[in-house]
């Protein structure tokens, strides 16, 4: 659920990860929506993703043995490191000035997969779809996966959710590269995995649509619709929508 605050001297915006990233790559009035309070049923396919993370999650830890990590491994470039899958949090904050208004944007996570490898930070988030043949002909994943790896990689991490920013870390790095596994539901298999390191483009365009995301949530701009009957139709939200394409 999107948490807007308004206070004299800044406003407090905060959301999951995962509502930032819907709601610019997939519609931009979901958070308008979410702001007053609704959402969705959770779908048979949302809890079999669900159960396919679990799985995995599971699966680490009785096959894969991963020694912990400590606070002088995290702040040593030179050593390769790697958290266990499911065991890592991100936190974003970023303020946003815009010329009537300040918002302190906050983006709450959990990271599938971290690690650094030769000084690379990397971020994993796995997608257990029913279908995976219906990728063979993507190139690039879709926007809101892309923004959601983005934010972790622009996050600081800590182990617990915690309230207080100095428990959470950052994992220093001199390049940083993220990698979306579409995974077959059933075996849990990757079928097609896109990955790619972080560029000045890619940059510019999570900021932006950081901005974006802010200036609706807190009313300075206005949503823009995509116009897709077929993204309406298989919106969760769809009944509660008045923009709906019929």
């Amino acid at each position: 659920m999107i948490r807007v605050e308004r206070n004299q001297e800044v406003t407090l915006l905060n959301a999951a990860v995962t509502d930032f990233a819907e709601s610019l790559g997939y519609c931009q009035y979901k958070i308008p929506l979410s702001i007053k309070g609704l959402k969705p049923e959770p779908s048979q396919a949302l809890e079999q993703g669900f159960r396919a993370h679990y799985d995995e999650e599971i699966y680490e830890q009785e096959h894969v043995e991963l020694k912990p990590v400590t606070i002088e491994q995290i702040n040593d470039t030179q050593v390769d490191i790697e958290f266990a899958r499911e065991n890592i949090y991100s936190k974003f904050i970023q303020k946003i000035e815009f010329p009537s208004i300040n918002v302190l944007v906050s983006l709450s996570g959990r990271v599938d997969k971290i690690m650094r490898q030769g000084q690379t930070l990397i971020v994993q988030d796995d997608k257990f779809v029913s279908k995976p043949e219906i990728y063979n002909n993507k190139h690039q994943p879709y926007v809101n996966h892309m923004l959601q790896v983005m934010t972790y990689l622009n996050s600081r991490y800590g182990t617990k959710n915690h309230s207080n920013l100095e428990d959470w870390f950052e994992l220093p790095h001199s390049e940083k590269m993220w990698k979306i596994r579409i995974c077959d539901r059933k075996t849990r298999e990757p079928y097609k995995i896109f990955s790619e390191k972080v560029d000045s483009f890619s940059e510019k365009f999570f900021y932006e649509s950081l901005k974006t995301f802010a200036g609706i949530a807190v009313g300075i701009t206005n949503p823009i619709h995509h116009n897709s009957k077929r993204k309406c139709d298989a919106c969760g939200l769809r009944n509660f929508c008045d923009q709906r394409v019929i």
